[in-house]
This record gives structure tokens, C-alpha cells and sequence, in this order.
């Protein structure tokens, strides 16, 4: 997905919505994944624990191929056991089975591409919605005297987008306007023009804004008209 963003564009479109309202409009944008450190633990121990078990009920026991394995690396050859020696032996093969397992899926889905890809979608967007919620009480949104504040947040890798509307705000516009805002953003996403979709956000957010929230007489700006990558 494309990452150049018009920052210009996107600075000047906030400043004239916020012209015609006492809203705050700001815009949030994170460009690489959250993190997600479980996905990797899940899928690794998921792995290690049921792979073994279909692999025996294939009739493929550990000391058929681990045998041969360490054989080939380190020379080591398997003692022919019987009785309760064989069962041990089956018992540290499984357990290294186990062992080789967690840390090759561990490290596979490590990879950040392949964590975000692995990771359920609930999850994602959970963790994304947690972040927006951050970023909107980091930026002092809160704070605006009239609790008129809005933040348009977009986690790029994810897919996510969200708007954050403070309290003064949120009782009084539907929420459809707000689901709007968000198809608009993601309209253009789709076709990897950031910074057009950002504009569309904005523009329609300061509509919304302008007919229950009229600039007043000074129209003080209370945060920066700029677009924010974190």
C-alpha cells in the first residue's frame, strides 16, 4: 500500500473545516503494525501441542525422522532399546518434537507480516480501537473548552479506521455521520490515495461539525491543524 502522504494538502483541508465550527479536528495516521507479542506464543504453543499428536495418529512417531535427524547432524545413533527405555526414549523424542516446534513457529510468525496476517481480525481491530483512544487523550482532545474535539485515526497495516468524538460532541451527532466519515477515508484507501481520502474525512467531518457546532465569536484553535504519523 502506498505511504507518501500530502501532508500540505491534508494541514490546509483541517484548517479550513475548522473555519466553519468550534470542533478540533485531528488527524492520526500509523503507518506500521501494533504489536501483537501473543500471536507468536499462541501459534507457537498451538503447534507444538497438536501437531505431535496428529503426526502420531498418522502413525509418524518423533524417533522415525528426529532419530534420523540427529544422526545426520551430530552422528548420534540411536541405542536399540526395548521396555521401559523404549518408553523413555519415546517420551524425550516427543518432548524435543515439541521443543522444535515451538521455536520454529515462533520464529516464523514473528515476522511482522506474518504476526499481523495470524493475528484474529477481533483482535486487530480491538487493539487499533485501544490505540485511537490513546492517541485521542495524548493530543489533549479532551481538554477543548467545549468538549468539541474529534480525531480521525487510521492504522495503515491494519485496515482500521476510526473517529473519536469527545462527549460534547458525541451526544448530539449520529452515529451514521461518523460511519460515513470512516467510508469516506476508506473509499480512497482502497485506491491508495491517502491523502484524497483524508481530505474527503475531514471535509465531511467539519460539515457535520459546522451544523451543531457554529464557529463562535473568537473561534479560538485549542490543537495544531496538522496531520500526525506515529
Amino acid at each position: 500500500m502506498p505511504l507518501n502522504i500530502d501532508h500540505a494538502r491534508i494541514n490546509a483541508a483541517i484548517a479550513r473545516a475548522e473555519t466553519q465550527t468550534a470542533g478540533e479536528i485531528t488527524c492520526v495516521i500509523k503507518k506500521t503494525a501494533l504489536d501483537y507479542p501473543e500471536t507468536p506464543l499462541m501459534w507457537a504453543a498451538a503447534s507444538a501441542f497438536i501437531l505431535p499428536l496428529i503426526f502420531l495418529g498418522l502413525g509418524v512417531w518423533p524417533h522415525d525422522w528426529l532419530g534420523p535427524v540427529l544422526s545426520a547432524i551430530a552422528g548420534w545413533n540411536a541405542p536399540n532399546v526395548t521396555g521401559e527405555l523404549l518408553a523413555a526414549e519415546a517420551i524425550i523424542f516427543y518432548a524435543l518434537t515439541q521443543l522444535i516446534l515451538f521455536a520454529a513457529v515462533y520464529v516464523l510468525v514473528s515476522v511482522p507480516k506474518v504476526t499481523l496476517w495470524l493475528t484474529p481480525r477481533f483482535i486487530t481491530r480491538r487493539r487499533a480501537h485501544k490505540k485511537a483512544l490513546e492517541q485521542f487523550m495524548a493530543r489533549g482532545l479532551h481538554l477543548t473548552e467545549e468538549r468539541t474535539g474529534v480525531m480521525i485515526f487510521c492504522a495503515l497495516e491494519e485496515r482500521f479506521v476510526d473517529v473519536i468524538a469527545d462527549e460534547g460532541i458525541y451526544s448530539r451527532v449520529d452515529k451514521s455521520e461518523w460511519n460515513a466519515t470512516v467510508a469516506a477515508l476508506v473509499s480512497h484507501i482502497k485506491k491508495g490515495d491517502l491523502t484524497t481520502g483524508f481530505e474527503a474525512a475531514v471535509e465531511r467531518c467539519g460539515m457535520v461539525l459546522s451544523s451543531h457546532f457554529p464557529p463562535g465569536a473568537t473561534n479560538a484553535n485549542e490543537s495544531p491543524d496538522v496531520l500526525i504519523e506515529i
